[in-house]
């Protein structure tokens, strides 16, 4: 029994939890730490700091579209590439936090350029993706000494919306058809409706319906469109912490029953457009930027509902333009829910970020601690 206890903690080191001991062996050798930082990048979209999330992310990316795939790692390459000629806070950038706006950009490019494997569609992922790390230092800097709290995928948002708003009504920013303002509807408001609620409850009342919104959602927050693309980013998830995968799966039903509960598209609702916001809101209040408690649980399922209303609200203002509203709420729901620190003392805010395991693990030593010096 004593090899197996011994066996655990250098299991965790090397692949679970944030993966330390990996990290602490490659930072020896230069090329393998780059493609290792870059990959942890690409799980800090989901506050998941371990390289084997974000090589699942990817592996759902390219077996859902080479094009997408090629995309991402593009975006995070360069992004990295930036943020270590500028000289950028060297932990931060061995922690992934200038990968996760570039894999984002470069994603979000491949999905609305046109057309696919394109050098314009290429160089403008190298140029939007570089921006964003400019823009992830600076903004970074400026919520730090404003509120002390991080700016989350801002980068990322404004970046691409930026280019996508200059592209349409510009010669060679080639965005595809999916990007364009919307044409007034022919048919009559009582058509629309109708279809629009036949469509929910097919979607709400079928095991299909929900299957395809809960999974395709968690990977809609890379852009793939796919059920088993979702499977693999939540395997991804539950790497490097398992409650952060459970809360995901919580964070993306909730999401979708607001949307059902609204009587939103159910073409959207079943393509996971209403979930991939929820669930990342989720597990970032529960466990990640709070010690999980019960309480904090119910308030990450509270911002959850709360970023779903705001992908409602932004998505119809952005609708016209054609514009998608891409992780701009999960930005404003989870600053609005991560700004309530210290205004309670029913939650624990969280100042050294690894994973919901840990800080709760580091509570509970804490409160041993508190009682037997009491």
């Amino acid at each position: 029994m004593a090899p197996e206890a011994g066996a655990q903690p250098r299991v965790r080191g090397w692949v679970d939890g944030t993966a330390p001991a990996l990290q602490e062996r490659v930072l020896h050798a230069p090329p393998l730490a780059f493609v290792e930082y870059c990959l942890r990048g690409v799980g800090q979209v989901m506050f998941m700091n371990n390289p084997f999330t974000g090589l699942f992310v990817l592996v759902a990316a390219w077996s859902f579209d080479p094009w997408l795939g090629f995309g991402g790692t593009l975006g995070v390459v360069v992004s990295n590439l930036v943020a270590l000629l500028m000289r950028f806070d060297r932990g931060a950038i061995e922690a992934g936090l200038f990968g996760f706006n570039g894999v984002l950009c470069g994603l979000a490019l491949a999905t609305f350029l046109a057309p696919k494997w394109d050098g314009v569609a290429t160089t403008w992922i190298v140029v939007v993706s570089a921006g964003s790390s400019i823009a992830m230092a600076a903004l970074a800097a400026l919520f730090a000494k404003a509120w002390g709290v991080p700016p989350f995928t801002l980068a990322f948002n404004l970046s691409v919306l930026l280019f996508m708003i200059t592209g349409l009504h510009t010669l060679r920013g080639r965005i595809g058809e999916s990007i364009s303002p919307l044409l007034p509807a022919v048919d009559g408001p009582q058509v629309s409706t109708a279809l629009r609620e036949h469509a929910t409850a097919a979607v709400a009342s079928s095991l299909d319906g929900w299957i395809n919104a809960v999974f395709r959602g968690i990977g809609q927050l890379f852009f793939v469109n796919s059920i088993l693309g979702g499977v693999l980013v939540l395997i991804g998830i539950a790497i490097c912490s398992r409650i952060a995968a459970g809360f995901a799966l919580i964070g993306v039903v909730i999401g979708t029953a607001v949307g059902i509960g609204l009587g939103a598209s159910g073409v959207a609702i079943y393509n996971g457009l209403w979930g991939f916001n929820s669930y990342d809101a989720c597990l970032a209040i529960a466990g990640v930027f709070y010690v999980l408690t019960w309480r904090s649980a119910l308030l990450g399922m509270a911002c959850a509902a709360y970023t779903a209303l705001l992908f409602g609200a932004i998505a119809s203002f952005l609708g016209p333009w054609g514009l998608p509203a891409m992780t701009l709420p999960f930005c404003f729901g989870v600053l609005t829910f991560v700004m309530l620190r210290g205004t309670s003392p029913l939650f624990t805010y969280v100042e050294d970020i690894t994973t919901p395991e840990d800080h709760l693990a580091r509570a509970r030593a804490q409160a041993r601690e508190g009682a037997s010096a009491g």
